[in-house]
């Protein structure tokens, strides 16, 4: 009888070791993501079709680092990339541009690319 108790408990932890080293089964759909898909906090974010002309939108300085070359804005929303309105920091292309920008500017804005969307290439104020 312990033989046979024995050989049970010896076939169960080969069948849960072969097991173990399997393949995995394909992923469910709760865990797979697209590749267009990223995270910003706790907001999906997701790729959307290239944008037909510049990715503009307007917003209000809140905070400008010209060391860093940085530029944080409460803007408004963006439709060309499924944004909505929020406060965001972003990098100037080129950090010439922040020169003569303070906080507290009403300024318009332009995004370098629906894949590079932390990039502000074009900045004016209004």
């Amino acid at each position: 009888m312990k033989g046979k108790v024995l050989a049970a408990l010896v076939l169960t932890a080969l069948a849960l070791a072969t097991a173990a080293c399997s393949q995995p089964s394909a992923p469910t759909p709760a865990s797979t993501t697209t590749a267009a898909e990223t995270r910003m906090g706790d907001m999906a974010m997701s790729a959307t079709a290239p944008a037909t002309g510049p990715i503009r939108s307007t917003g209000v300085v809140t905070q400008v680092d010209a060391n860093t070359g940085t530029i944080t804005f409460n803007h408004e929303a963006i439709p060309a990339i499924s944004w909505p309105a929020m406060t965001m920091q972003f990098h100037a292309e080129n950090p010439a541009m922040l020169q003569g920008i303070a906080v507290g500017d009403h300024v318009t804005f332009e995004l370098k690319s629906t894949s590079q969307t932390g990039i502000v290439t074009m900045l004016q104020k209004q």
